[in-house]
């Protein structure tokens, strides 16, 4: 058998372009001329003046896209692929950036970082892939680089807190400190047995690394740490912030797991697929991101025409939603959460007095039940935890019903009902959910925004946060949503230029024969 020859001993008198051993279709090219493309003259003139010089962000942003579109996350990773790997090299016009640099430009350039997503929507609408007319949103649940482990109470916190800034007052101060917080317990030992919280472990490890480390460095860096945790606390009603990354949350994913995490939100346009908008929040719901949403879009895309179609699932169904998009003039479909399903072995007549068989009498600002009882209004409350308005309707001849029993379980007897704002918005709408055609636009939701998602996920290995921190995150979740649309437009102008099309982006690129000049 004959073997193709190797040249292993030849030597290159002359160093070829490297851009002869990439291929000539590879998506590297793409990205080159979509960043060139950007103005970074606000960044130019901050580094401008005495000092070491720095790296030019066009040469990180390229790398840092092409990473995500390769699933390497990792800045050691993405270092070590500037020294070995030939696209990177390209992308990096030769430099060799190590992996503190990498990290920090990411974590510390959120204004940069977010217009490099925001271009990828006005690259993707000069090519004309975004048509506005139907949007959908989705939000989906990605893990945080923190472990239960290293979550804590308040009072532990304050227990490390106090320790740290104590920590030359030995062995004595540290009972006074336990015996202030936990009370007739013996510290955090004795709570670990109780099984009450494991704790043990977490006050052991800071106690030990302040004793350890005869540095103010380290005991200014815990202090800090404790300080933000705390923060968390009064920011927020938690009963556990993690010391990792304290403004992750615990959020169940769709397997009813408890993790602590980021509700990552998207929205998504339907004429190619195109991410328009995202962000990530710290919220367990999407009941409240709709609006933001609508904004960024608004912010990235200009003002939505009137009509414009929203799709988005029952998470996002509330009065203040409804009422927000009709004001706008678009078009909502959005549907109500749906009933838990009934047995047969349920008493029908229970069933009767559900919610939804009371007809709203709005001249007269009254519900009439199905026996024709009237509920007059009651007052008006303010539900905090989902923040929102609600008002309460009380029944007035309830005792002298016979199915009072079957209509309500309090002890008086008389029947209350909860109404949110906007009740009438939303039964407008939850009428219109059931014709053929509303089922058929919100159908078309499950074919864009989710497989989205599924994309980022599955294809780019994005199922868990690198870095932490709500502004890292951000950072991070917006170099994923521009891989994601750059990757579309790819195989957009692939296509194009597979039948002659010969596309242009703002003069800055052009494809012809699948070539990029």
């Amino acid at each position: 058998m004959v073997f193709i020859e190797s040249s292993k001993n030849e030597v290159w008198t002359l160093p070829p372009d490297i851009r002869d051993l990439i291929p000539s279709d590879h998506i590297c090219y793409l990205v080159e001329a979509f960043v060139d493309m950007m103005d970074f003259n606000e960044f130019e003139i901050r580094c401008e003046g005495p000092g070491h010089p720095s790296y030019h962000p066009c040469i990180l942003c390229k790398i840092l896209i092409q990473s995500m579109l390769d699933r390497v996350r990792s800045s050691r990773a993405i270092a070590r692929n500037v020294r070995e790997n030939i696209v990177y090299m390209h992308l990096a016009e030769h430099l060799q950036p190590d992996f503190r640099t990498i990290s920090d430009f990411r974590k510390n350039n959120e204004n940069l970082i977010t217009e490099v997503f925001k271009n990828t929507v006005k690259a993707a609408k000069d090519l004309g892939v975004i048509g506005l007319e139907q949007l959908s949103t989705d939000g989906s649940i990605v893990k945080a680089s923190a472990s239960k482990n290293s979550t804590v109470i308040i009072d532990v916190l304050e227990v490390i807190g106090e320790y740290v800034n104590n920590e030359l007052k030995k062995g004595i101060e540290l009972d006074k400190v336990e015996d202030k917080n936990f009370g007739s317990c013996r510290g955090y030992d004795q709570l670990n047995k109780s099984g009450k919280y494991k704790v043990k472990s977490v006050v052991a490890k800071y106690i030990k690394q302040v004793n350890k480390d005869k540095f103010d460095n380290r005991k200014k860096e815990i202090e800090e740490t404790v300080k933000e945790a705390l923060n968390e606390f009064e920011k927020d009603s938690i009963e556990k912030v993690s010391l990792t990354d304290q403004e992750s949350r615990f959020m169940k994913n769709k397997r009813e797991i408890l993790k602590l995490a980021y509700n990552t939100q998207i929205t998504v346009d339907h004429k190619l697929g195109i991410i328009v908008a995202n962000d990530v929040c710290q919220d367990r719901n999407d009941m409240h991101q709709l609006k933001p949403q609508i904004e960024l879009v608004e912010e990235n895309c200009g003002l939505l025409k009137e009509g414009t179609r929203i799709c988005a699932d029952s998470g996002y169904c509330s009065g203040e939603n409804i009422h927000y998009l009709n004001e706008k003039k678009l078009d909502p479909y959005i549907p109500e959460k749906k009933e838990v399903t009934k047995t047969a072995t349920e008493n029908v007549k229970v069933i009767r007095f559900n919610i939804g068989n009371f007809e709203y009498d709005e001249k007269n600002d009254e519900f009439i039940c199905p026996e024709n009882q009237r509920l007059k209004f009651l007052c008006e409350n303010y539900e905090e935890k989902k923040k929102r308005k609600y008002r309460i309707y009380k029944g007035t001849e309830c005792k002298k019903c016979e199915f009072s029993k079957n209509c309500t379980k309090r002890k008086d007897g008389i029947r209350r009902l909860k109404i949110a704002n906007f009740s009438k918005e939303r039964k407008e709408l939850t009428d219109k959910m059931k014709t053929e055609e509303a089922k058929k636009i919100f159908g078309q939701r499950k074919q864009v925004v989710e497989p989205a998602i599924g994309n980022y996920k599955e294809n780019l290995g994005f199922r868990d946060f690198f870095t932490r921190g709500l502004k890292s995150v951000r950072n991070e979740f917006n170099l994923v949503c521009t891989a994601v649309n750059l990757r579309k437009i790819w195989i957009y102008l692939i296509k194009m230029s597979e039948i002659g099309e010969k596309i242009e982006i703002n003069g800055a690129f052009r494809l012809k024969k699948g070539i990029m000049n």
